[in-house]
C-alpha cells in the first residue's frame, strides 16, 4: 500500500502546484482555478489520505493524524472560499445583466455549486465529529459511530465532485493548454481512481478485523468511537 500512498503524493503535488504556475497571470479570474487546484488537488487530497489512514491507528498516533487532517482540511477550506469568491465576482464586474443571472450556468458552474455547498457540509460534519470540541457527546452514543461514518463518506463524496468539476474546467478556453491540459487531465483522473483504491483496500481491511454497525450494514474498526 505504501507505493499507492506515495504516488497520491507525487500526483497531488504535480497537479497541486503545475495548474496555479500555468494559468496563474494575476488577474482575478485566475486566482479561481489557482486557489480550487491548491484546495481539492493538494491540501484537500492530502486531508482525505489523513484521514484514510488514521482509522488503523491507536492512541495519541491516532489523535496526532486527526489534528493533521483538521489541518490540511482548514488550509483547504480558506483556498475554496478564495476560490469561490473570486469566480462570483469575477463574473459580476463582467456581466452588465441582474444579480444571479450569469452565475452556476454552464455545467462545470453547476458541479462547482455543488461541490461549494458539499465543501461547506463536510467540514461542520468534521467540527462535530472532533470529540475534543465536545460537540460530538452532545449526541445519543448509538448515534456517534454513524455521525462519523456520515462525515468521512460526505468527506470523500466532496472531493470526487471536486475532481469531477476540475476534470469540466480543464476543457474550458480559458484554461486550455494544449497538451499540458491533457497531462493534467489524466493526472487529476489517476488523483481521484488512486483515493478511491486507497478507501477501498482500507474498508476490505476494516471488513476483515472490524464489527458491523447493525441496521445499516456500515463496517467500522472497534476503536472507532473512541480516540478522535
Amino acid at each position: 500500500m505504501r507505493w499507492l500512498i506515495n504516488s497520491i503524493h507525487v500526483l497531488a503535488l504535480l497537479c497541486a502546484l503545475s495548474i496555479p504556475v500555468a494559468i496563474f497571470n494575476g488577474t482575478l479570474f485566475s486566482w479561481h482555478p489557482t486557489l480550487m487546484a491548491l484546495a481539492f488537488l493538494g491540501l484537500m487530497a492530502e486531508g482525505v489520505v489523513t484521514s484514510i489512514m488514521f482509522r488503523s491507528k491507536d492512541g495519541q498516533d491516532r489523535v496526532h493524524a486527526i489534528q493533521r487532517h483538521l489541518i490540511w482540511q482548514a488550509l483547504g477550506f480558506v483556498c475554496l472560499l478564495g476560490g469561490f469568491y473570486a469566480i462570483y465576482q469575477n463574473k459580476a464586474r463582467l456581466s452588465i445583466l441582474p444579480p444571479f443571472s450569469y452565475h452556476f450556468k454552464s455545467v462545470h458552474a453547476k458541479f462547482g455549486l455543488a461541490t461549494f455547498i458539499f465543501g461547506i457540509i463536510a467540514p461542520l460534519g468534521g467540527l462535530i465529529s472532533f470529540r475534543r470540541l465536545g460537540l460530538l457527546k452532545k449526541f445519543p452514543e448509538k448515534y456517534q459511530a454513524r455521525i462519523k461514518w456520515a462525515h468521512r463518506n460526505v468527506g470523500l463524496l466532496t472531493w470526487l465532485l471536486a475532481v469531477v468539476t476540475i476534470q469540466l474546467a480543464l476543457t474550458h478556453p480559458a484554461v486550455w493548454k494544449g497538451a499540458l491540459s491533457r497531462c493534467w487531465q489524466a493526472g487529476v483522473g489517476l488523483l481521484g481512481a488512486a483515493i478511491l483504491a486507497l478507501a477501498a483496500r482500507t474498508r476490505q481491511g476494516k471488513g476483515r478485523g472490524g464489527s458491523v454497525l447493525p441496521m445499516y450494514g456500515i463496517v467500522f474498526a472497534a476503536d472507532e468511537t473512541k480516540a478522535s
